[in-house]
């Protein structure tokens, strides 16, 4: 039988005659090849090979065989557009939906018959679930879509200690507020801090302690007995209960000395004097006897300190910190092994493979799906709604309320929790939003609201909206060639007399681990006995949105109490794939991680891509806990269909008429080498994303430049 006459037989009855089924047993979904089965032939899908996520849609491309009985496979080539449905605690990711882009077979195949086996590979993906660790997808990806923010890099104050001490942010002077009748509490604080108006003494709760100071900004002294009625107090403001991680790392150790500051800052603790020790291969000193990550380079006899991903310099410790580039900094900080003690370090350094895949990793979203008749959370103001339009903008925010609002001309939107509703008037009621606002995606990072902008709808059908959210809602933002946590700017909590919570960038030793994104550092167990007391209301604290609990790190542990914010509300589930693929919303892309990572190191990955046909890792020993039910037409077992598929996978890629589309690269880059040169690399032609043409001698006092708010990235060099 001829190609020709071969081929149009197998499609047209793969397409209208035989029942179908993929071969995959359920505890197998991210094993390959995958077959779709016919009474007269199977056609083998072969692993993908992912190119691109641009725009929350993942680029691939993949070979597919189709045999006949008793004769040769004959190959093709399969390049397709995915949403990503992603479950970012279990690093998980699977295909929502899929739409094929392009077929190429051999040149004897008319078009008509390459659209029907489109139709085919349409109708039957929708029905695999088909899932892959995240951590290997963002391995593959060559090129990613990313939002930079315009951001704040002025140094916060930099405070040192040399016993344990804890460092207490209010939010500005005081301000008390009557809690019980003869009682206050001071409200822009997340710690704890009471005032009895008799003996006009302060009561401060941190962990098991209690202290007590004349002068709410102290100094403190640990006090063992507390008025009663304080202590109740504390017992209603205390956090949500502890886990049993937390309770474990409880403190019980002295009480540590207590700091007050009300700007923002950070406090670095010695364990008494600093000691130096060299790092292996450099020029570098590091100060051992601290969880902070303080350097000093030998030849200058300069400092350098990484806070909320930032770096900066200085040549005393007392002050004078200046923001510095990660580009900039010395080349031994390239020469850093990814084993050594300060290995952490690697992804905020410019031109690292570890940098790089923290950029790549902050694109991805959680996602979910979302009834249309979920309820929104009931948004409550201190009088009337009250709006400010956001500078440059024609989109408006409340002013008056802790909930975000926005006004759209003559709509109204509710960011509630990641997830988006609208409504005709600003109290509601709220429906589940089809659409963002229209100039969200421009708001700016000075705005408090500038997190919003990175929740997003991707598709929508009759019954459920698709949503999703990166790590920017979380405080995760690029920052050139590396992440950053927080805009760096402070927002004014106060407005009419009333205190608004809002998010910090600084005052919690944040540090980003590449398995467990950002945490909080605390050197007292849990940070959670401290911070996140909240006597009138719940949820809102000074480390993101509300019910968010990050992850920590307490000594060389790092517990991570944070689940993603859609788990446990009601009309929200797991990214439910479809029959077909919904009607997509146009105008809503995501351009940027945050996140969380699992409790435990994901699969390791291999030190280079395998070749084609190579199976990749076993599947992760976690599953998302709400997966999708498998559709009742697939077989548990195999079917007998005493036809076999190929046993090897192409070599190489079919030569006739298999020319790649121009938009797919021919080559994959390069990772950066698992050794690291001690001396910094060649200067790239390109980078992703421009630089000032004239750098500043010193910290300018306002924000500085912009870099572009969005683009593409691929792994690169430091400098451009």
């Amino acid at each position: 039988m001829k190609l020709k006459k071969f081929t149009k037989y197998i499609l047209v009855c793969a397409f209208l005659v035989a029942p179908l089924a993929l071969i995959s047993q359920e505890n197998e979904t991210s094993e390959w090849p995958k077959d779709i089965v016919t009474k007269q032939a199977v056609i083998t899908l072969y692993q993908p090979e992912n190119a691109s996520y641009l725009d929350n849609k993942l680029k691939s491309n993949l070979a597919f065989a189709v045999k006949e009985k008793d004769k040769e496979p004959k190959f093709g080539m399969i390049w397709a557009t995915s949403i990503l449905d992603v479950d970012r605690e279990s690093r998980v990711a699977s295909l929502a939906s899929v739409s094929i882009d392009e077929i190429r077979y051999a040149d004897d195949v008319t078009k008509e018959q390459q659209a029907k086996f489109q139709t085919l590979i349409n109708e039957e993906f929708p029905k695999w679930n088909i899932e892959f660790p995240l951590d290997e997808l963002l391995e593959q990806l060559e090129e990613v879509s990313v939002t930079t923010g315009d951001l704040n890099n002025a140094a916060p104050k930099i405070l040192f200690a040399k016993e344990p001490t804890a460092l207490i942010l209010i939010d500005g002077t005081p301000k008390f507020k009557e809690a019980e009748k003869g009682f206050q509490l001071v409200e822009n604080t997340g710690a704890f801090i009471a005032k009895e108006m008799k003996s006009n003494k302060h009561y401060l709760k941190g962990g098991e302690f209690w202290y007590t100071s004349k002068d709410p900004l102290g100094p403190w002294e640990q006090v063992t007995k507390v008025p009663s009625k304080i202590k109740s107090m504390a017992k209603k403001a205390e956090p949500e209960k502890k886990g049993e991680a937390e309770k474990e790392d409880e403190y019980d150790g002295k009480p540590p000395a207590i700091m007050i500051v009300t700007e923002p800052s950070e406090l670095i603790v010695f364990e008494g004097e600093p000691k130096y020790s060299p790092l292996q291969g450099t020029n570098l000193l590091f100060v051992e006897n601290t969880s902070s990550d303080i350097f000093m380079e030998v030849k200058s006899q300069t400092y350098f300190v990484l806070l909320s991903g930032r770096w900066f310099t200085t040549k005393d410790l007392k002050g004078g910190w200046n923001f510095i580039d990660s580009e900039e900094l010395p080349d031994d900080f390239l020469a850093i092994e990814k084993d050594s003690k300060k290995g952490n370090v690697l992804s905020s350094i410019a031109g690292t493979k570890e940098a790089k895949d923290a950029i790549y990793d902050a694109q991805i979203p959680q996602t979910a799906a979302v009834k249309r008749d979920t309820k929104a959370t009931t948004v409550s103001y201190n009088g009337s709604p009250e709006f400010k339009r956001i500078e440059g903008l024609k989109l408006e925010y409340a002013v008056n309320t802790e909930s975000a609002v926005f006004k759209d001309k003559k709509d109204y939107y509710l960011c509630d929790n990641a997830v988006w509703f609208k409504s005709n008037t600003p109290n509601g009621p709220w429906v589940v939003a089809d659409q963002r606002p229209e100039e969200i995606e421009k708001i700016p990072a000075e705005n408090p609201k500038y997190n919003t902008k990175y929740v997003y709808i991707y598709e929508t059908s009759p019954t459920v909206v698709y949503v999703g959210y990166t790590p920017g809602y979380y405080g995760t933002y690029v920052y050139g060639p590396t992440v950053v946590y927080g805009t760096g700017f402070y927002y004014n909590p106060w407005y009419g007399g009333h205190y608004y919570h809002h998010h910090y960038s600084y005052g919690f030793s944040v540090r980003y681990n590449p398995y467990y994104g950002w945490s909080f550092g605390f050197s007292f167990g849990s940070p959670y006995g401290w911070y996140g007391h909240a006597y009138w209301g719940h949820g809102y604290h000074h480390w993101g949105p509300p019910y968010y609990r990050p992850p920590y790190y307490y000594g060389n542990r790092y517990r991570q109490p944070a689940h993603p914010i859609y788990r446990g509300r009601s009309g929200v589930s797991h990214y439910n794939r479809p029959s077909t693929r919904p009607n997509t919303r146009p105008g809503s892309r995501p351009n940027t991680r945050p996140s969380t990572r699992p409790s435990t190191r994901p699969s390791t990955q291999p030190a280079t891509r395998p070749s084609a046909g190579v199976n990749r890792p076993s599947n992760p020993s976690t599953r998302p806990a709400s997966g999708v039910n498998r559709p009742s037409t697939q077989p548990t077992t195999r079917p007998s269909t005493g036809i076999n598929r190929p046993t090897t996978q192409p070599t190489t890629r079919p030569s006739s008429g298999m020319n790649r589309p121009s938009t797919s690269p021919s080559t994959r880059p390069s990772y950066t080498p698992n050794t690291r040169p001690t001396t910094r690399p060649s200067t790239p032609t390109s980078r992703p994303a421009p630089r000032p043409s004239s750098r500043p001698s010193a910290m300018p006092s306002s924000r500085p430049m912009s870099r572009p708010s969005s683009g593409s990235f691929r792994g690169g060099g430091r400098r451009g």
